[in-house]
């Protein structure tokens, strides 16, 4: 075999060899640089400091008990209701009105719907012109009016959504007016006026109002129990007729009926609860509730508890809020807020001891950390409910950044 051929094998190894000491150091580099990214990139994580209110709940199954007049309409055509459930009425108030048919109703509304888009762009029509310096105050307004339907929107409560959008689609056409994005909004306002014109002219008739004799407050759910449950016979219930109304919240309502009429903004739940646990509860204790899945916490003062022999009570309760969903319901959800607590709400991952023993959490004070001390108010799970103690130096303040997770924590440590 000649030289060259003894040669090639080697320089084939030496290469091999080369190629595998490169991998190597590579690995061993990025293994290196890897654990010092891992020991030294520690980021933090943080919640601002917030205030929280949590509360010992009662929850139990109530009946809703109002004084209730029932409204009637004996014609054949077809009722639309144009005041929400709740609405406050006077004496001889149209309550409704009757249609033909169903078609009438529908054209009904899309012309009211136009003629009150109309009247919003004359409104704002009118401004033009004039001087401008109310423009800041329909910015704030219009702010203002967002902020108002987002918050009826989470809340679920939908009665005032309908007018809060109109508002807020009156300041927007005055601000544009004001701030000359437009000079007038007649080419708009003939369009919609045609368009009411051309519904007005296929309607088979003119809609009849319905009127109600009596004031008070106006709902179009009936549920058959309004002459059977009213003030006066509330304090005659017993657990039975209370349970039986629960399984069974809607009777056979008679012919004619299209409504009520609720007497006062007063009314009043009953439930049966436990006992042991209603033992906090006397006539004249005044206690938040809510009631269904909303998030409206309201009052409600005790006016009756009546002691049963198997360990439950029947207790009721007046409230003076009167909204849409209180107005129709016969039987909800309750639950009862006995106890609240309020207080600044922090994971109970945040909390550590400082070198004198004492109980608190690590804030991001700009680049560094400090050290605050808290005072406990309640314990849960997995969280603490703490004083707020902004005026007290050295203890935890609303609105700090308390470091919720991170690693090595220290006070003084300088963080990135």
């Amino acid at each position: 075999m000649s030289d060259a051929n003894q040669k090639h094998p080697v320089k084939k190894t030496t290469i091999t060899l080369r190629i595998i000491w490169i991998l190597l150091s590579l690995f061993f580099i990025i293994t290196v640089v890897s654990q010092v990214y891992i020991y030294w990139y520690n980021p933090l994580q943080t919640e601002v400091a917030m205030i929280y209110t949590t509360s010992d709940a009662i929850t139990f199954k109530g009946v809703l008990v109002r004084n209730e007049m029932l409204v009637r309409y004996t014609g054949a055509d077809v009722i639309s209701y144009i005041h929400p459930d709740g609405s406050k009425l006077g004496r001889n108030s149209v309550v409704a009105q009757s249609y033909k048919s169903r078609e009438d109703i529908l054209l009904q509304r899309r012309i009211d719907e136009l003629s009150e888009r109309v009247r919003i762009l004359e409104s704002a029509e009118a401004l033009a012109n004039t001087d401008n310096s109310q423009l800041e105050s329909y910015i704030n307004q219009i702010t203002n009016r967002h902020i108002q339907l987002l918050q009826q929107v989470n809340s679920g409560d939908y009665s005032s959504v309908a007018k809060l959008k109109n508002d807020y689609l009156s300041l927007q056409c005055k601000k544009r007016i004001l701030r000359n994005d437009e000079t007038d909004y007649r080419g708009l306002i003939n369009s919609l006026e045609n368009e009411i014109t051309s519904l007005s002219a296929r309607m088979s008739s003119q809609p009849q109002n319905v009127t109600i004799e009596e004031a008070g407050y106006f709902v179009s759910v009936v549920d058959g129990y309004e002459t059977e449950l009213n003030y006066d016979t509330l304090p005659y219930l017993n657990k039975e007729d209370i349970e039986r109304i629960i399984r069974e919240p809607m009777l056979e309502t008679g012919y004619g009926v299209i409504g009520k009429m609720i007497d006062d903004y007063k009314w009043r739940f009953v439930g049966v609860l436990d006992t042991d646990r209603t033992r906090s509860l006397y006539v004249g204790r005044v206690v938040d509730f809510r009631m269904g899945g909303g998030s409206q916490i309201v009052q409600a003062t005790v006016v009756s508890v009546k002691r049963l022999d198997d360990g439950s009570s029947i207790i009721i309760f007046e409230c003076d809020t009167l909204t849409a969903e209180f107005a129709s319901r016969r039987v909800s959800q309750f639950s009862l807020l006995l106890d609240s607590y309020k207080g600044i709400r922090i994971p109970t991952s945040a909390v550590h001891f400082n070198e004198q023993g004492e109980r608190g959490v690590f804030v991001r004070n700009g680049p560094e950390l400090v050290f605050r001390r808290i005072k406990d108010i309640r314990v849960e799970k997995d969280y603490l409910l703490v004083e707020d103690t902004t005026e007290i130096p050295g203890f935890i303040s609303l609105y700090d950044n308390i470091v919720v997770k991170g690693r090595d924590l220290y006070e003084g440590k300088i963080v990135q």
